[in-house]
């Protein structure tokens, strides 16, 4: 079935996963969509049956049903046109509509270039309020998909440096360590959803695979990919939130009891969303338990996830204000330049935005239900071109040009240089060979005092 076949990975990914289904179940679920297909395929069959030929004899393209709209014969160099199908989901607003395709000259329907699918222009039954072109979604999924995959393997990296180095074993480091193991869930959760999706929806052609679809959609461990997606995603929030809480604590409070509210920083990157993410499933399969739980029919059921992740990314934003007005007193009271004040400001600034997440706030109040068109596809490139590569930044910020990991590599490389040296120096000295006879029968007095001196140095 033609429809289904749009950019689905793409969709459920921007906002953390607001909006999941492709463009086709708009306005109806998956299996609404399909139980109207197949009536459709049958009245087809039964006008493919009953219609007389165009023609009593020589060439022409034989009727046919090809999954998406029921064709006529056709005659040769024409092109035939029919209806949008009605069972599209839009299909109200794409009334007067017509598909095409075209019949060769000899007799045949035209496929595309080095395909063996038919050829057909869909443009007039494509929902006015496309997105953005399959193109440019196509080449947004490219981008982000490698950007988690840079993210993911800069976190890893980074993770086994701050584990291998015991000098970096601190509080800071810790929350450090729970930001990137935030990350690295976030992009693994993203390429296993984004494999279920590309699963789902470009495989089923024939009435049986989407039946076992519509069965895969209701199985609990569909619904467990994107459970666990949300919650990955929310984690990910509210670590950046803890590590901006953590940055003013250490700017505003001289001491503190780094033990006990790293317990606390614990309970509230891994915690608390574990609460809305439970208390939002729980919803869903109580009041809207349909299909993947990846469509959201009630937006108010939504708010249980968005609405804590909006708090974060706000109270991120006020802590982030607040320490650039931090930054601005100090370097003022130093006494500097205005040109330095401004040159490390700017500095400042842009290494604490992919710290913590400030750019979220561009986006953050604008929902999929009011951002259409350009302004949606603006929304999606912003949001999954930052969010894939964060990670990567945090990585460099955090370990790669961190002076305390530098200077713990550059110990560990003067151990490695002297230790190979020593064992250099050891293989290339020559140990003091012993006469095997020291004191022969006619040797002499200082042959004597040569072989003691040897024994007392051997032994």
């Amino acid at each position: 079935c033609a429809c289904f076949a749009s950019v689905p990975s793409l969709l459920g990914v921007a906002d953390g996963g607001t909006c999941s289904l492709p463009k086709c179940s708009s306005d109806g679920s998956l299996s609404e969509v399909m139980q109207k297909w197949k009536e459709y395929q049958l009245q087809c069959q039964k006008y493919l049956y009953e219609t007389p030929p165009i023609v009593a004899e020589g060439k022409f393209c034989n009727r046919t049903f090809d999954d998406y709209a029921c064709w006529p014969d056709g005659l040769p160099g024409t092109y035939v046109n029919v209806s949008c199908p009605w069972y599209l989901p839009w299909a109200n607003a794409v009334l007067h509509g017509q598909v095409y395709r075209f019949c060769t000259l000899e007799g045949t329907w035209l496929l595309k270039e080095n395909s063996t699918l038919p050829w057909r222009n869909l443009s007039e039954c494509e929902p006015s309020d496309q997105d953005a072109p399959e193109e440019q979604l196509l080449n947004l999924s490219i981008i982000y998909t490698i950007g988690y995959a840079l993210s993911f393997s800069a976190l890893v990296i980074a993770t086994a440096i701050l584990l291998g180095f015991r000098h970096l074993h601190c509080t800071r480091n810790y929350i450090h360590l729970n930001l990137f193991t935030s990350f690295i869930l976030r992009a693994m959760s993203v390429f296993i959803k984004d494999a279920v999706v590309k699963w789902m929806y470009s495989t089923a052609t024939q009435e049986y695979q989407w039946e076992g679809l519509i069965a895969f959609q209701e199985s609990l461990s569909c619904r467990l990919v994107f459970v666990m997606m949300q919650y990955c995603v929310a984690a990910n929030y509210y670590w950046l939130l803890v590590e901006g809480m953590y940055l003013y604590t250490l700017l505003v409070l001289s001491v503190f009891s780094e033990q006990r509210i790293f317990r606390l920083y614990l309970c509230i990157g891994w915690g608390v969303p574990m609460l809305f993410v439970i208390l939002w499933g729980t919803v869903k399969y109580l009041y809207e338990d349909e299909g993947c739980w990846t469509r959201n029919y009630n937006m108010n059921y939504w708010l249980i996830i968005r609405l804590p992740i909006l708090i974060a990314i706000g109270v991120n934003f006020l802590i982030f204000i607040r320490v650039i007005c931090i930054i601005i007193s100090k370097l003022q009271a130093n006494l500097m330049c205005k040109t330095d004040i401004k040159c490390r400001l700017a500095k400042s600034t842009l290494t604490l935005i992919p710290l913590l997440g400030t750019h979220e706030v561009i986006f953050a109040f604008i929902t999929d239900e009011h951002a259409r068109g350009m302004l949606r596809f603006v929304k999606l490139f912003t949001e999954l071109s930052f969010a894939s590569f964060q990670g990567l930044m945090v990585a460099i910020l955090y370990c790669f040009i961190n002076n305390e990991v530098q200077m713990e590599f550059r110990k560990s490389w003067e151990r490695w240089r002297l230790e190979h040296l020593y064992v250099q120096r050891d293989s290339s000295m020559k140990p003091l060979k012993c006469p095997a006879n020291s004191i022969s029968s006619g040797g002499t007095v200082g042959s004597s005092v040569y072989a003691a001196t040897c024994q007392a140095t051997c032994s």
